[in-house]
């Protein structure tokens, strides 16, 4: 299908809408673009659209390469800068967009998909973006926390809520950790599902591996939440919290893939135990227990390795990762 090429510079028009990563490239950027505008002009359901932006990206990256993931978040932020101007732009990239492609950089490696990496940065994207708000909001009253209790007293007011003082001091220390856990989710949910849907396309660059298995942070990792609550301990006013607490998503995530994995497909009462955990999860009085529970069954899992080093799924996963 390559045909004649012409002359001039039809030929380098003609690669160009001939080659499907640069198609790829666009629709996947434009398609961004379009997502966060949306939210921005205060559409219906902006909020929804806004956090499914980084999926154009992540399957333009997953089916055709890190190149076409790098043209796509370019396309949509020369189509954001032309739209709107400054903060906006910096939230996409920030928020969404930059993750979204070094996901893609991270975890593609010679044709198949690595897990390590991908899953530190949601750990590493949320404690930094939480550290660069900190030193913008440096020189305000309070500093980030305070800048957050500020616009939780505005946002209270507005619904009506009248909130305890020791309540709302907490809620805007726990805040910025929060928003990080629904990046992280929302990120590894997306990119799961970018690579399901290349994958029945049969578009998937690389393999889908078992989740559940092949989630492993790098071995360095866990030291980074441990310093990071040693430095609130250290000093109970600064970031340490939130930033521990950042840290500390990727260990979540691999504590759910691990109780997957010991209870996969086909074992008995699967259905039931998922269900108490994720019933456990999202019940206000069992919650907290409950993510601290599977947090640190993610640092336990961390440490289970086969004598050869590889990693070892718990019992009942069914062996490595391929």
């Amino acid at each position: 299908m390559s045909g004649s090429t012409g002359g001039g510079g039809g030929g380098g028009i003609g690669a160009l809408t001939g080659d499907p990563r640069w198609l790829a490239a666009g629709a996947g950027g434009l398609l961004a673009a379009v997502a966060a505008l949306w939210a921005m002009r205060g559409l219906p359901l902006g909020g929804l659209v806004l956090w499914l932006s980084p999926l154009p990206i992540l399957l333009a990256g997953l089916g055709f390469g890190t190149g076409a993931a790098a043209g796509a978040l370019a396309v949509a932020t020369a189509a954001l800068a032309l739209a709107a101007e400054g903060l906006p732009v910096l939230v996409f990239l920030a928020g969404f967009g930059l993750p979204a492609l070094l996901l893609v950089a991270l975890g593609l490696r010679r044709g198949r998909l690595r897990l390590a990496a991908p899953f530190a940065l949601l750990g590493l994207w949320p404690a930094a973006l939480t550290l660069a708000l900190g030193l913008a909001f440096a020189d305000a009253p309070g500093g980030l926390t305070g800048a957050t209790r500020r616009l939780l007293e505005v946002s209270f007011a507005r619904s009506g809520i009248a909130l305890p003082e020791e309540a709302l001091a907490v809620a805007a220390r726990l805040k910025p950790a929060m928003l990080g856990l629904l990046l992280a989710v929302a990120l590894a949910a997306e990119t799961a599902l970018a690579q399901r849907l290349l994958a029945r396309a049969g578009l998937a660059l690389a393999p889908t591996p078992r989740w559940s298995v092949a989630a492993r942070l790098p071995g360095w990792y866990p030291a980074l939440p441990a310093l990071a609550f040693l430095w609130w301990a250290v000093a109970p006013e600064g970031l340490g919290l939130a930033v521990g607490l950042a840290l500390l998503v990727p260990a979540f995530l691999q504590g759910l893939a691990a109780f997957h994995a010991a209870w996969p497909p086909g074992r008995p009462g699967r259905r039931a135990m998922l269900a108490a955990l994720y019933a456990a999860l999202l019940f206000p009085m069992t919650s907290t227990l409950a993510v601290l529970s599977v947090t640190a069954f993610g640092l336990i899992v961390q440490w289970w390795r086969h004598p050869g080093g590889s990693a070892a799924g718990p019992p009942g996963s069914g062996g490595t990762p391929t």
